[in-house]
């Protein structure tokens, strides 16, 4: 399963939380969240044919395998 799809299973999840939560978590919040322009991103991965993963992790210089888990762990947290 690719990160990409992860992510939005993810973003499923906490939305249907949201109540418990007290508010969605939606990947473009995310992104500006990291510091980047969601719409240059998914431009910019558009165009290189690289997902949004991709292009965030050649972006902070991490591998996308330790994005993965650090977001993992990050979400682990929160439950």
């Amino acid at each position: 399963m690719s990160l990409d799809v992860r992510l939005k299973q993810l973003e499923l999840i906490l939305s249907s939380r949201k109540i418990m939560l007290g508010y969605s978590v939606g990947t473009d919040d995310v992104i500006r969240h990291m510091g980047f322009d969601p719409v240059a991103t998914r431009e910019a991965a558009h165009v290189t044919g690289k997902s949004v993963v991709e292009i965030i992790c050649e972006k902070i210089g991490m591998e996308p395998r330790e994005f993965q888990r650090l977001l993992k762990e990050k979400i682990n947290l929160g439950r």
